[in-house]
């Protein structure tokens, strides 16, 4: 390794600046893999359950001999991924941030991680979840509390907590995350990161959880390019994920391509009062002056400003959250239920209390809420909104004081109602990518948040570099 590339330097290098990097012969993946390690060291920030030195170094010695060769495996090879512990990795042991799991190996890979394999990357270990990927604050009963790299007081978000920390910290370019109601688009939020939530199903998941047809695998990174790497090796299908089985081209054009017009909807409020930083509103408006009248890919942009605060679907779709953890829980003894942790036992507690009729009335109001979205999207290309409604909060909470429901919230466990901007979009199974935005009064990260209609992905990816490329152009 030469002077000018310390540890610190090649770790935190982008994927894409990996893979240049490789095929200049600037340096190698074992070089990349051994600054990755060092700069990790011990795990300060408790980002990791498990790392995987031999298979990993392994990975990376083939890695550089095939670069060598001049026969890259796939678009990732070379590049460190990490895996979130919801996610099966064959030889791994998969936690999921509970006590009932022991830490016993996995019997095969999960639909992804075989196309990880097959891109070329090298498996680094598994990142810390919260129980099940049930809560949003970065704490796990098995693992404990994963810090915030840039301010180790706040939260760093979840459920993928070590995903978020391990990008914070510049340790590896990508991380596999999971969002079932904004659980990788909140820590991106808090830390200054990106994340896409893709359309449902286009990262084939199994086996299915009780949450299936809300939970989306994504990608995190530190940029958008990342991401969008990512995706082409992830986002493949697989028959053991029915949902993964469409057919993939190229996206339908826009819907106001004709006219040569790109329709931008810009959205302050989804639900009931947020709590919004006092940022948002002014950052949002600076946006919306930036974009107006600009063109991108031979298309004017058309800002629409959008009211959404009549979809209230948090509370029902928290409902229905509790119900399915209760439907998680059906197949445990009553020893094994007296092992979950706090989130767990609160939700499924209130899952157990509800009648038929309640839960066929939050079933009613989330098909129809959806159906509004849908609609909505009939008229615009792209919806514009926060990533999550604040800076990151205390460590270890979910919501800030300063919220106008706090103490309700904090004594519901309703994590989905103190971040309305996420789950409406696991809903409607679109997809929706974080991306670093503005900062509040003391410095802390805001994220934004682009929405496309669903299978729109390459629209969402495509527009989000050039808003990215735009932002930054604003930072002195």
């Amino acid at each position: 390794m030469s002077a000018a590339h310390t540890p610190g330097d090649l770790a935190a290098l982008s994927a894409r600046a990996m893979i240049a990097g490789f095929r200049d012969g600037a340096f190698t993946p074992l070089q990349v893999l051994r600054a990755v390690r060092a700069v990790i060291g011990v795990d300060a920030f408790n980002a990791f359950t498990y790392i995987d030195d031999a298979g990993a170094l392994r990975a990376a010695q083939e890695s550089t001999a095939r670069w060598q060769r001049g026969q890259p495996l796939g678009p990732l090879n070379g590049v460190p991924v990490t895996i979130k512990d919801l996610v099966t990795v064959a030889g791994w042991p998969i936690r999921r941030g509970s006590m009932l799991f022991p830490p016993a190996p996995s019997a095969e890979d999960a639909p992804v991680v075989g196309h990880l394999r097959r891109g070329g990357a090298v498996l680094l270990g598994k990142t810390t979840t919260t129980e099940m990927g049930s809560a949003i604050h970065g704490d796990s009963p098995v693992h404990g509390r994963t810090l915030h790299p840039l301010a180790p007081e706040r939260c760093i978000g979840g459920s993928s907590c070590g995903a978020a920390a391990q990008l914070a910290a510049g340790w590896a370019p990508l991380a596999l995350g999971s969002d079932a109601g904004g659980s990788v688009r909140i820590p991106a939020s808090y830390a200054g990161l990106v994340a896409f939530k893709p359309s449902f199903g286009n990262i084939p998941m199994g086996p299915a959880s009780a949450f299936a047809e809300f939970a989306h695998l994504g990608p995190m990174a530190r940029n958008v390019g990342d991401v969008a790497l990512a995706m082409q090796v992830m986002g493949r299908p697989d028959a053991r994920d029915p949902a993964s089985l469409y057919a993939r081209g190229a996206d339908l054009p826009a819907l106001s391509a004709q006219s040569g017009v790109l329709r931008l909807g810009h959205c302050l409020q989804i639900g009931t009062e947020a709590g919004l930083d006092p940022a948002i509103a002014p950052a949002m408006q600076a946006l919306v002056a930036k974009l107006g009248g600009r063109t991108w890919q031979g298309r004017r942009l058309e800002l629409v400003a959008v009211d959404l605060a009549h979809l209230q679907l948090a509370d029902a779709l928290w409902q229905v959250w509790c119900a399915r953890v209760v439907e998680a829980c059906l197949h445990l003894t009553p020893e094994q239920l007296r092992q979950l942790g706090p989130d767990m036992q609160d939700q499924r507690a209130q899952g157990l209390t509800q009648t038929a009729l309640q839960q066929a009335q939050a079933r009613r109001t989330l098909r129809e809420g959806a159906q509004r979205l849908h609609t909505l999207f009939a008229d615009l290309d792209l919806l514009l909104t926060p990533a999550a409604p604040a800076v990151a909060p205390r460590a270890g909470d979910a919501v800030h004081d300063a919220h106008p429901q706090a103490a309700a919230l904090r004594a519901s466990g309703n994590w989905l109602a103190a971040t309305p901007f996420s789950h409406p979009f696991n809903l409607t199974q679109q997809p929706a990518l974080a991306l670093p935005w503005a900062s509040n009064a003391q410095g802390l990260p805001l994220g934004l948040q682009v929405v496309g209609r669903r299978h729109a992905d390459a629209l969402v990816l495509d527009f989000g570099a050039a808003l990215e490329q735009w932002l930054q152009e604003e930072t002195p």
